[in-house]
């Protein structure tokens, strides 16, 4: 028994030695291989005898954990990688005589597994032995004289692996597959990162730009996110989060993100008419107004706003019930009223490009001067024998007077959409009640020939 303790003990440094000899093999088999391809002649038995004894190793306590170790794996499969997209070009040299051409749809068509395994050998490295990145970063930015033979050609392949992941990125994206390109993208990044300690903020967002291209939410909120906690981020990270996260239908989610972009980014009018936007889906006026009179002071030319504006203060100033019937006019019904028409008669002055704007300030613009003449024209109606003398010939002198308020935007309304069935009923009824009876006959002559069309 005492003697098969002594060989149990002995057996512990022999086998710890055998794992760094592991680690030996795969660079010596690694470099024979390196040296085939300067050859032309690239050996794969080299290569596949350098995979098997790197596996051995990282499977020991005592070596997987060595930067070194994790550097000879990556160095192993990006050669798998770059074997198998040799491969492809040679394949394309028959029917792509264009060299960019064939490279891109190289990039677009070779399997990316070895490329993964390799990439995720060169974050592990940060994992397991930071003080070893830390000396190929430094052979990164200052450069490669202070490392060793074999540093120095795990710093190439690293700055290798980066072009090629951008090259990759490109390739899958002209390729339309968006998916991997997003993934690529934010692995020249990550890559970018890691070697240089700089925030590649263009490949972040191109990772970013290709998961909205492929439509994955998940992706879409992750890479935007990554960008938003770099502290590098722009309005667009936050709506293209925002946007994916409505279409999970995760609307708190979306209300956080969109809170936070117009903290971050107060002065983007994206992000204000999109929260503006939100606002009035949810029935927030106030909120809206404040928003849209943000937007009219960064634009004051911009008739959208006005007229958006201009309708919220509309339908604040004449409140309807849940079955769309009119409630009682509010106190501050003048001020509201007024606002309103400011801004529709702002549209107007503007006299907009885009003339569905126009149309529609002066469509409303005359629909709220009709409804307040047949407000006026009602109350007077409903007024008792004793007071209709009186106050309703003032009632209906101000109804009167809105209602003729309203024909001329109509008519002008009618000017731009000449064939609109609800402009022409309104001024056909508004011309009876004005006792215009030769404008109500011709409009009611024009609403025939329009429907007989």
């Amino acid at each position: 028994m005492r003697s098969l303790r002594i060989i149990a003990i002995a057996l512990l440094p022999l086998f710890g030695i055998s794992q760094k000899m592991k680690v030996q093999t795969a660079w010596r088999a690694l470099n024979d291989y390196e040296s085939t391809l300067k050859d032309g002649k690239p050996d794969l038995a080299y290569l596949n005898k350098a995979k098997e004894a790197i596996e051995v190793a990282l499977a020991n306590d005592d070596t997987k954990n060595q930067g070194k170790t994790w550097a000879y794996k990556a160095r192993i499969h990006y050669n798998y990688y770059n074997y198998a997209f040799l491969q492809e070009t040679k394949k394309l040299e028959a029917t792509v005589t264009d060299k960019k051409e064939r490279n891109d749809l190289a990039y677009g068509n070779t399997p990316t597994t070895e490329f993964e395994l390799a990439n995720e050998a060169v974050d592990k490295i940060k994992d397991v032995d930071p003080k070893y990145m830390e000396v190929i970063q430094d052979g990164f930015t200052k450069g490669t004289s202070q490392l060793s033979e074999d540093d120095v050609k795990f710093t190439m392949v690293a700055m290798q692996m980066k072009m090629e992941a951008g090259n990759i990125a490109n390739g899958k994206y002209k390729a339309k597959k968006f998916d991997e390109a997003a993934d690529y993208f934010y692995k020249v990044a990550y890559l970018n990162m890691a070697m240089t300690r700089k925030k590649d903020t263009s490949n972040f967002y191109n990772a970013c730009v290709s998961a909205g291209r492929a439509k994955n939410s998940s992706k879409i909120l992750e890479y935007n996110k990554k960008m938003v906690d770099l502290k590098i981020a722009t309005p667009y990270n936050f709506q293209a989060m925002y946007t994916a996260n409505l279409s999970k239908q995760d609307t708190s989610a979306a209300l956080a993100i969109l809170s936070k972009g117009r903290a971050a980014f107060p002065g983007d009018m994206d992000l204000l008419n999109t929260e503006t936007n939100l606002f009035l889906a949810k029935g927030k006026q106030q909120e809206a107004v404040g928003n849209l009179s943000a937007s009219i002071e960064k634009d004051p030319s911009n008739a959208l706003f006005y007229l958006v504006r201009g309708n919220i203060y509309d339908n604040m100033a004449n409140p309807k019930d849940a079955t769309g019937k009119d409630k009682d006019k509010l106190k501050d019904f003048d001020t509201l009223f007024g606002k309103a028409e400011n801004d529709y008669l702002k549209v107007i002055k503007l006299n907009p490009a885009n003339k569905e704007h126009l149309y529609n300030s002066l469509y409303n613009l005359g629909a709220m001067y009709n409804n307040l003449g047949g407000y006026y024209q009602t109350k007077a109606g409903n007024l008792p024998l004793t007071e209709a003398k009186t106050k309703g010939k003032e009632l209906e002198t101000k109804s009167q007077e809105y209602y003729k308020k309203a024909i001329p935007h109509l008519e002008q309304a009618l000017t731009i959409k000449t064939e609109d069935k609800a402009t022409m009923s309104a001024l056909r009824k508004l011309y009876m009640l004005t006792n215009d009876q030769a404008k109500a006959t011709e409009m009611n002559n024009k609403i025939k020939a329009s429907s007989s069309k």
